[in-house]
């Protein structure tokens, strides 16, 4: 289990974002405690949910982007109902 979750919502299963992987590897010694997980648009936002949250992160980065930002919304919003002591960061 990892407490820091950088995760994105790709446009198709065979995408992959860069830009998780760039913070990812500019974590230093908080990179032993962090994972990448990555899920697509089309996936339903309680399932997306249920995955991260099976982790027990403390703190999930989601990358948004124009593609992504109404469904990423949804997943925060229920997030913040389930989970709220979860810090979110939206970049």
């Amino acid at each position: 289990m990892s407490s820091i979750l950088l995760s994105t919502l790709n446009a198709r299963y065979f995408h992959s974002s860069l830009g998780l992987r760039y913070l990812y590897a500019n974590l230093g010694e908080l990179q032993a405690d962090a994972a990448i997980r990555e899920f697509i648009i089309t996936q339903r936002p309680l399932d997306i949910i249920e995955a991260l949250l099976a982790e027990q992160p403390r703190i999930i980065g989601f990358g948004v982007y124009i593609w992504n930002v109404v469904e990423t919304t949804q997943v925060v919003a229920l997030l913040k109902k389930v989970r709220p002591e979860v810090q979110i960061v939206l970049g």
